[in-house]
C-alpha cells in the first residue's frame, strides 16, 4: 500500500498566522485532508513539520501518524520531502508508491486519492496526478521507479523535474472534485472554501 507524505513545515506567510489547525468541517485543515486519506485506505501517513511548530508536532502525535522534522524548512518544499522518506526509512529499496500533497488541502476527496493511486498502478505509469477543470491538483502519485530518483533533484526546481524526466510515464485523471486543486494559501482562500461546507 502507498505511503502519504505531506510536507507542513511552511510559514503560512500569506495566512499570516498559522493554518493547518484552524477548524474545518468537523475537524481542521490538516485533519480534514488526513481523514481523507485514512478513507481511502491510506494507513501510513508522514507529516513533515518544522522543528519550532511544536502544536503542529504535538497534534501529529496524537493522531497517530508518522511526524518528520524539518529544521530548515527555507530550503524549498524537496527538503521536506527528503526528510520524510528518511522518516520512513528512505527511498532504497521502496517498494511502495509514495502519494505527496500539500498539508493545506482539506476538501480533497478520497475519492480521488483512489483514483490516482489506482491510474498509476493500472497503467504503470511513474506519476499520476489528478487535474480539475484544467488545472492539475493533489495528490501526486509517484511509483518506485521515479521515487527513486527524488535524492538526485535539483532542490531549486524541486518535484517538476520528475514530471520533465517521466515525461513519456506520465497519467493525469480528469476529477470531479475541486478540492483538488483548493489548497488555502490566504485568510480569503479559506473562509470561502470553510464556507462551502456551511
Amino acid at each position: 500500500m502507498a505511503i502519504a507524505l505531506l510536507p507542513a513545515a511552511g510559514a503560512s506567510r500569506r495566512m499570516g498566522r498559522p493554518k493547518l489547525l484552524l477548524p474545518f468541517g468537523t475537524s481542521t485543515v490538516i485533519g480534514s485532508l488526513v481523514q481523507s486519506f485514512r478513507a481511502a485506505g491510506i494507513e501510513r501517513i508522514v507529516v513533515v513539520a518544522s522543528l519550532g511548530d511544536l502544536p503542529l508536532q504535538d497534534w501529529v502525535r496524537r493522531s497517530g501518524l508518522i511526524l518528520a522534522i524539518n529544521s530548515d524548512p527555507e530550503r524549498g518544499m524537496l527538503s521536506s520531502i527528503l526528510e520524510g522518506l528518511a522518516a520512513v526509512g528512505g527511498t532504497e529499496g521502496r517498494r511502495e508508491p509514495l502519494l505527496i500533497s500539500p498539508a493545506d488541502l482539506p476538501a480533497l476527496q478520497p475519492e480521488t486519492i483512489r483514483a490516482t493511486l489506482a491510474a498509476l498502478e493500472a497503467t504503470g505509469s511513474a506519476l499520476a496526478w489528478p487535474t480539475h477543470r484544467g488545472k492539475n491538483g493533489h495528490p501526486l502519485a509517484i511509483g518506485t521507479e521515479a521515487v527513486a530518483e527524488i535524492p538526485t533533484l535539483d532542490p531549486a526546481i524541486g518535484l517538476k523535474q520528475l514530471r520533465e524526466r517521466f515525461a513519456g510515464r506520465s497519467v493525469e485523471i480528469a476529477v470531479d472534485d475541486a478540492g483538488a486543486v483548493s489548497d488555502v494559501d490566504t485568510a480569503e482562500e479559506y473562509e470561502a472554501l470553510s464556507a462551502r461546507l456551511a
